[in-house]
């Protein structure tokens, strides 16, 4: 719990600095004294509804990898190891930025996608060892509400708490690794249900490329979860320990132009960019 509260603060506290929407612009102008000289300092807009060709909408792309970090063996007086496998992110969805500056949140962002995770116990008890491994995927939809921290004038700190809805729809057999093909796990397994739902957070470090499209490298972890809830233990339970999951993610993400603005890929576009970017 106290951990959960510790994120919940961290979130509040990065608002302060968060430059997205129009009642920044008031306030940015007059830290410069001459706007078009190259000289001035990094307060350049992330993102202006009134300076942008881009609108308040879009798409994102992500990539990324998952583990499963072992914690809290139930060892019972046995030797208990988890350890986690690599497995993959994919995800899909939409980015809708505030025009105005809120107080606390500046872009809300929802996606639909599926994802892989792996982990194995190891178990030794005096001359006796043995391991059991598994693997499984999930279809997923996520949301997530986003604070943003400009830190120059093309980065920023981004950093959300979100809801994602995981079902099992591949694996999540237990993998018999001795010669018998039977683990003999010390305890019943007790593994984690087909149906998930967890809040999460993410923190990342976004880049802007030019107007309108936005790098952002993330790491996500679940913070609690609902569906097998374990109080307030956000981590999943597999064989007779449990596990934390933890996923990097490289997000692509792009605006709408607005009606009878150039794109941002053409070549008039990037001229057009090019001097929003020195207002």
């Amino acid at each position: 719990m106290k951990y959960l509260v510790f994120i919940f603060c961290s979130f509040i506290t990065f608002q302060a600095e968060a430059q997205i929407g129009t009642d920044f612009e008031k306030r940015n102008s007059k830290r410069q004294k001459n706007p078009m000289s190259e000289e001035k300092s990094w307060g350049y807009l992330l993102w202006s509804e009134n300076a942008s060709h881009y609108r308040p909408i879009g798409w994102h792309v992500s990539l990324g990898a998952t583990y499963m970090a072992g914690n809290n063996a139930n060892d019972e007086g046995q030797e208990l190891t988890p350890t986690g496998l690599p497995g993959y992110y994919l995800e899909g969805g939409m980015e809708h930025l505030f025009k105005k500056r809120q107080p606390f949140v500046h872009y809300f962002d929802w996606g639909v996608g599926i994802k892989h995770f792996g982990g194995q116990e190891k178990y030794k008890l005096d001359t006796l060892q043995d391991r059991g491994s598994f693997n499984f995927g999930s279809a997923f939809l996520r949301a997530a509400i986003h604070n943003v921290w400009q830190t120059a004038k093309f980065n920023f700190i981004d950093q959300s708490i979100g809801f994602n809805l995981d079902y099992r729809i591949y694996g999540g057999k237990d993998k018999q690794m001795d010669q018998d093909g039977d683990y003999q796990s010390p305890l019943p397994s007790d593994n984690q249900s087909k149906l998930v739902a967890q809040l999460h957070y993410s923190l990342g470090w976004g880049i802007k490329i030019r107007d309108g499209l936005f790098l952002v490298p993330t790491v996500q972890t679940p913070v609690l979860t609902l569906f097998q809830f374990n109080n307030f233990n956000p981590s999943h339970k597999w064989f007779n320990s449990r596990y934390q999951p933890v996923i990097f993610t490289l997000k692509l993400a792009w605006l709408w132009p607005k009606s009878g603005c150039p794109k941002v890929f053409s070549v008039d576009g990037q001229t057009q960019s090019d001097q929003y970017q020195r207002q």
